[in-house]
């Protein structure tokens, strides 16, 4: 008998360095996974021969694309906080009690949102989205050069992000919308038929294809010239559960008398009234029944009968079965039982908003009211929470408060806060969804007359906005400090794994390696000490010599006088110092110019704006115009942010648009009337304006979204 080992293959070495052993068993203490690279040193016969991430994911099939990252990655960014970006009141309309929900319009990034409400953290939302959302509505930008027209016919959606880019943008902000809903909370995407088949497969991957409910085609006109092909008038609504328990409540619209007819094509010999020919049985197996002078009827194969045996008596009795010619029970359904046509997954019976309907707000991709007061009945119950992280015109928003339910709303152009927020504050004048009765059953509201109440108390804030004159009190703000500049570069701080190391100001980690924040708000530090090696060969002192592997730094430039520098410890081996460096007196351009996208400064561009990341800033905008015979005319703008290239911008070029109330009180909610792109305005800086009133009010905002304070144009 021979043993195991005679015909087994020695073990491979683990050439792992005393760092990587340290590493290791840093894990298996932690109960967390080794990082990737360990991997392949841990299983040098094996690891290289499989993509592990491919088949984490290889329980369905999947959309495989550079770039493609796990889900576990994406919500662990989250859950260290890398890019999870305050919350901050900007205003707020109505009064509430301490405590109480007040709807929300969030102005920023919506990934960055959805990273705060994962996190849970954030004393405006905490225990109060994540896990507790019951319908997700979005209809995010589809990455393609689509056919919607915004004003005068433009395109209302960017091409520039490619498709896989595109793809993997969306699919970081649908893991963690998972993650917001409810076990019974549902999802609904827009999406165009250039892209519906790439996220199906994203769906499926992220709620599992079990979870796939509907896919619901929306036809939204009734032609359209296409020229060498078939005209494209749908869109498709992909609809998936969190769970398989979930919110349904059936939806019915009237049927025509035609539509009667067709469905209905027989009349009962008694009643007279119109009915169809329902079968008894479904699929399954069961037992058979007695079916009065019939006796005993077996179901046929694979089915049982529908109905219990005291359900099939009564039926009997009252004539509702009847037998065909061979013998087969079926059922009358009448017309007049039913309170209308069913609706299916072909949504046919409204379509998109025209030029001449009274919700027209002139918004590109506006979608009708009807469309998501059909979504949000069907899949969500009074006071439900609806979000929407893509609201633009803000019509989830719209049609939620008026069915009674919590919302929120999300975007990132300023334009669209503004158009959100005048709908809202506009609510009243809107027609209603639901009918309303008095105590003694009057009618005193009926659908389709003006809403007329007030909105629910809601506030807009702001996602990732710091106020950078808080940040350069350093002495007053070191803890927003380290904040900034930590998120600067993708980091976040994370005490508890900083407190190992025996040394001062760590304050984050980068692959377990130390990173140090410089104290430039100790006034020796930032005036007296530089960063040079003598500085360095402290930091091992301090260590007490035994500082090996990385070591970050994160500083001004001015403060180091040494670049990335490599010393020795006491044992001879190597420490890696990094400087982390940022010019300290261009902080904010320096953020803005690395992730933010600008405002737009034309209606084309309204939507381009599903890439802007990270933080941005209030500055101060200033503003001034006076009246002219045709409108106005710009006479003092000027903004401190810098271009590209890191110069300020000149005249006018700095601004995206305008806003315009023309009933502006001071004091009272500016509630935008109109909006003045860049590109409308002439070279002289004058802008066409008509029905000017004696109270306009005017906000002029920058391409980093800043905004001056209201102007009253006199």
């Amino acid at each position: 008998m021979h043993s195991w080992r005679e015909n087994s293959k020695p073990m491979p070495k683990l050439n792992l360095t005393s760092e990587e052993k340290d590493r290791l068993i840093e894990a298996v203490n932690n109960g967390t996974e080794p990082s990737p690279d360990l991997l392949p040193k841990l299983f040098p016969g094996t690891a290289e021969k499989f993509d592990v991430q491919a088949l984490d994911r290889a329980g369905i099939p999947t959309l495989e694309y550079a770039g493609k990252r796990t889900k576990a990655a994406i919500l662990a960014e989250a859950s260290a906080g890398i890019g999870a970006a305050p919350l901050q009141i900007v205003r707020c309309f109505g009064e509430t009690k301490e405590g109480e929900w007040r709807n929300l319009i969030v102005q920023g990034d919506n990934l960055q949102f959805l990273k705060t409400c994962y996190k849970n953290e954030d004393s405006l939302i905490k225990d109060k989205v994540k896990g507790q959302v019951k319908l997700i509505y979005i209809d995010p930008p589809f990455a393609t050069k689509s056919d919607f027209g915004g004003k005068d016919g433009e395109r209302s959606y960017s091409d520039k992000v490619a498709t896989a880019e595109f793809i993997e943008s969306l699919r970081e902000r649908l893991v963690y919308l998972r993650e917001l809903l409810a076990d019974n909370g549902c999802i609904y995407l827009h999406l165009d038929c250039k892209m519906s088949h790439y996220i199906k497969v994203i769906l499926d991957e992220i709620f599992g294809k079990e979870r796939f409910i509907n896919e619901i085609t929306w036809r939204r006109a009734y032609s359209h010239n296409d020229g060498n092909r078939f005209g494209i008038i749908t869109d498709t609504i992909l609809w998936y559960s969190k769970s398989s328990s979930w919110i349904y409540n059936k939806i019915f619209i009237e049927r025509s008398d035609m539509e009667t007819k067709d469905e209905y094509p027989y009349i009962d010999e008694k009643s007279k009234k119109r009915y169809k020919s329902v079968s008894m049985n479904a699929q399954g197996h069961g037992e058979p029944k007695y079916f009065g002078d019939k006796g005993l009827l077996n179901p046929p194969n694979g089915t049982h009968w529908r109905w219990s045996q005291e359900r099939i008596n009564n039926a009997l009795e009252t004539g509702l079965i009847y037998f065909t010619a061979n013998g087969v029970p079926r059922y009358k359904q009448f017309a007049d039982d039913i309170e209308g046509k069913q609706v299916q997954n072909l949504w046919a019976d409204f379509m998109a908003i025209s030029s001449q309907s009274k919700e027209q707000i002139n918004y590109p991709t506006q979608k009708p009211e009807e469309l998501l007061e059909r979504i949000i009945l069907a899949s969500s119950n009074p006071g439900g929470l609806v979000i929407d992280c893509f609201a633009g015109s803000g019509t989830t928003a719209a049609a939620a408060e008026k069915l009674g339910r919590r919302w929120i709303a999300c975007d990132f152009g300023k334009h669209a806060i503004y158009t959100m927020q005048r709908r809202m504050l506009r609510i009243g004048r809107s027609k209603a969804m639901l009918e309303e009765k008095s105590a003694i059953g009057e009618v005193i509201v009926k659908v389709g007359d003006p809403y007329k109440k007030e909105p629910s108390p809601f506030c807009v804030v702001s996602s990732g906005a710091y106020d950078f004159s808080h940040i350069m009190e350093l002495r007053k703000n070191k803890e927003t400090y380290i904040d900034f500049v930590t998120g600067l570069f993708q980091l976040t701080r994370d005490e508890e794994k900083s407190s190992k190391y025996k040394l001062a100001n760590i304050y984050a980690v980068i692959e377990n390696h130390p990173v140090e924040v410089y104290p430039i708000w100790d006034d020796q530090f930032l005036k007296e000490v530089k960063i040079d090696e003598a500085y360095l060969q402290e930091i091992i002192a301090q260590s007490g010599g035994s500082l090996r592997g990385e070591y970050y730094i994160i500083t001004p430039e001015s403060c180091t006088n040494i670049g990335d520098t490599i010393l020795k410890n006491r044992d001879g081996k190597d420490v890696q110092f990094h400087m982390l460096t940022f010019p300290y007196k261009v902080l904010e351009d320096i953020s803005r110019n690395l992730v933010l996208t600008e405002q737009p400064s034309s209606q084309v561009n309204v939507n381009n704006l599903i890439t802007s990341t990270a933080f941005y800033f209030n500055e101060n905008v200033e503003f001034a115009a006076k009246r002219t015979s045709e409108g106005i005319k710009i006479t003092h703008f000027d903004t401190k942010i810098l271009n590209k290239e890191g110069k300020r911008f000149e005249g006018l070029s700095g601004l995206a648009m305008l806003l315009v109330d023309l009933d502006y009180e001071t004091g009272k909610p500016f509630d935008m009337d109109q909006t003045v792109f860049a590109n409308e305005i002439g070279e002289d800086s004058a802008i066409k304006i008509e029905g000017l009133t004696k109270s306009v009010g005017l906000i002029a905002i920058d391409k980093h979204g800043n905004e001056a304070k209201p102007f009253n144009l006199e």
